[in-house]
């Protein structure tokens, strides 16, 4: 043995020894970590029908064909997606979604499609501390039970960000939707569309989670639409009733009120006859409170399973359940 640690050519290739085993303990709890994602992947009861493994060394890159997810009231599955883990950067996950989204709940079915589907999620010790959501030229189909028709959603990027709140047990979150274009037998136009809405607020963490549930609490700190020379503007606060309705209040901000005018009756909010009397009232409204005339703040407020613009009743309150 001495005689072969003094050897020359023992010290000539002993560097090149030392990078091959040190190769296979690098493989080793590469291969350990990967296992360790899918598993708990597997844990969160996600199911698939086949998973590949690749990346080494640098990343962890998961292919997954057919993932699915259910559990009491809600169903999910994909055609595939791909997870990169990152476990140089403090636990950062990438996923590609490469084919639609296909859900299924209580009260009906929904499916996304889209032209490309990126989530990025950080966590930590004490779980995801912030994620993002991107979806370029989403198209949402719905079909609600009792409803004939299937309603489409489109637009040209839709983005969700969350971020793990200051206060224990909540998330700031901040929707991106440009280009909306919503549902045929909205209102009177064969069309709809909004150009640019965006959201930010503040959800419990049960509400990403687990789903909306009596009690809880949306707030919204800034809502902001624009949709030709309107621009509306809303904050308040949403609480989800036991009897199914949203309850609150949001006190809404319009620049240019005879846009606004426009919309409601666009969308058969208030009759045509009724026009000329909102743009009056409007107006006053504006002047009393000390506004410009092409501006108005009113309450929109949701109470007793009704919807209230100011004086005017829009009818039923929308129901979260």
């Amino acid at each position: 043995m001495r005689h072969l640690l003094t050897h020359i050519r023992f010290w000539l290739f002993a560097p090149f020894i030392g990078l091959i085993a040190l190769g296979f303990v690098t493989f080793g709890l590469w291969h350990l970590a990967a296992a360790r994602l899918s598993d708990e992947l597997a844990a969160t009861g996600l199911a698939w029908q086949d998973l590949q493994r690749h990346g080494y060394p640098a990343r962890i890159s998961l292919d997954i064909d057919r993932p699915a997810w259910r559990d009491r009231d809600r169903q999910w599955q994909n055609r595939a997606l791909s997870v990169t883990m990152m476990p140089f950067q403090g636990g950062h996950a990438i996923v590609d979604f490469l084919g639609p989204h296909e859900i299924k709940t209580k009260a009906g079915e929904a499916q996304l499609a889209h032209q490309g589907n990126l989530a990025s999620i950080v966590a930590d010790v004490d779980g995801v501390n912030r994620a993002s959501f991107e979806v370029e030229q989403p198209r949402l189909t719905l079909r609600l039970k009792g409803v004939d028709e299937a309603a489409l959603f489109s637009a040209s990027k839709l983005g969700l960000h969350g971020m793990r709140h200051d206060e224990a047990g909540r998330y700031n979150i901040a929707l991106v939707v440009k280009q909306l274009t919503l549902p045929v037998g909205f209102g009177r136009a064969a069309e709809k569309s909004i150009p640019r809405l965006d959201m930010v607020g503040v959800v419990p963490e049960t509400f990403l989670q687990d789903g909306a549930a009596a009690g809880q609490t949306l707030v919204l700190d800034r809502l902001t639409m624009q949709r030709g020379a309107l621009t509306l503007i809303a904050r308040g606060t949403i609480k989800l009733g036991a009897d199914g309705f949203i309850k609150g209040q949001l006190d809404l901000e319009a620049v240019q009120l005879e846009a606004l005018i426009d919309l409601l009756e666009e969308f058969d909010l208030i009759s045509a006859r009724d026009r000329a009397k909102w743009l009056f009232f409007g107006g006053l409204g504006a002047a009393l409170g000390g506004n410009p005339q092409d501006r108005l703040s009113v309450p929109l407020q949701f109470k007793g399973g009704r919807t209230a613009l100011g004086p005017l009743d829009l009818g039923a309150a929308p129901r979260w359940q």
